[in-house]
């Protein structure tokens, strides 16, 4: 109850087509064209991240993309080239094995990669790997195509071969000192972080003898390597604010160059405006490049959003735990959560 704020900024849009459904935000497109907002230098998919039912519902302010960092002297130490990383499923499994080492005991001393540490990683290579969470045009659940099935699949190979002994569990219990705890302490060769980690806080302040590189994460199709997941930092106008207007305005003076790159190295984002991806300041963060290609690729994604996105991320979670550590079989955990789902999307609406 009582006044909303006139403006709030959300650093996850995951919540955002359930928030436009319930009619808890405002849609800004009348808003924002009656103070003449420009949005022409904001990168084309940063604006779907915060849509919804052909709507506008806020602006993004900085925003995170995935990519595959590797350990360049563990490469060269495996006869792996570092300026070669893997491109495909199948040249990661092979890179993987090259750089896993086993200690006598059967625990892993350092693992090639692992799938879903420190996150699941669900958003940033489900569509590498074709698998489509929602279907649009017919608004349908897909999570159950074969495609996805298929993506479940690889992530229960990487535990069939390296979990035995929960050996892949144990290591990931030891990870200390945040996200890329493995990788600092040298206990994990390649995988999969934002790009805050090349920020001055992370990687080079916590394990400043790391030698690392990064590249975008290895897809199934060639035509979708150097694409990547995006979401990150919007701003929304709630509804019942009282100044609308002004808010809209100071949105859009956050739209501008130097308020968004304040913001990206304060947060070490990656900016929404592409007037800031050749920005002297942002490309001369080592490693950073990749991460301003990614999110400009023609084939940049999101989430769906749809009303059920919150439930439908935490079932896929609960459904891989179950296929990777509980030996569910992927094509029934999937159909299931399928089913649940379509059924509360054709009671409540996308």
């Amino acid at each position: 109850g009582g006044a909303p704020p006139d403006m709030v900024i959300m650093c996850d849009n995951g919540a955002i087509a359930g928030f436009a459904h319930d009619k808890v935000i405002m849609p800004l497109d009348d808003i924002l064209k009656s103070i003449g907002a420009d949005m022409s230098d904001i990168i084309p998919a940063s604006l779907k991240w915060t849509q919804y039912q052909g709507k506008q519902y806020g602006l993004p302010f900085g925003q995170d993309t995935w990519g595959l960092y590797y350990n360049t002297d563990m490469f060269t130490a495996a006869g792996l080239d570092p300026a070669k990383p893997p491109t495909t499923p199948d040249e990661l499994w092979s890179d993987a094995e090259k750089l896993t080492k086993w200690n006598a005991d059967g625990s892993l001393a350092v693992a090639g990669f692992i799938p879903d540490d420190p996150d699941r990683n669900l958003e940033s290579t489900s569509n590498l790997f074709n698998c489509q969470f929602y279907d649009e045009a017919n608004k349908k659940i897909t999570v159950n195509s074969p495609e996805c099935v298929a993506w479940f699949n690889w992530y229960k190979k990487w535990y069939d071969t390296y979990n035995k002994n929960n050996a892949m569990v144990n290591l990931i219990s030891t990870r200390t000192g945040g996200d890329a705890g493995l990788m600092q302490t040298g206990q994990l060769a390649m995988a999969i972080y934002g790009e805050w980690e090349n920020g001055a806080a992370y990687l080079s302040a916590n394990a400043p003898q790391l030698k690392y590189d990064t590249a975008p994460i290895p897809a199934i199709d060639p035509d979708k390597y150097g694409a990547a997941f995006i979401n990150g930092n919007a701003w929304f106008i709630p509804t019942g604010s009282t100044n609308p207007e002004a808010a809209a305005k100071f949105g859009m003076y956050l739209m501008t160059d130097e308020p968004s790159k304040t913001m990206d190295i304060q947060n070490a984002s990656v900016p929404q405006l592409k007037s800031l991806l050749t920005d002297s300041t942002l490309t001369a963060i080592p490693h950073q490049q990749t991460f301003l290609s990614l999110v400009n690729h023609k084939d940049a994604w999101t989430t769906p959003m749809i009303s059920v996105y919150g439930q439908l991320k935490d079932g896929l979670g609960s459904a891989l735990s179950a296929v990777t550590t509980s030996g569910a079989d992927p094509q029934k955990a999937l159909d299931d959560l399928a089913a649940d789902l379509q059924s509360k999307l054709d009671a409540n609406g996308p």
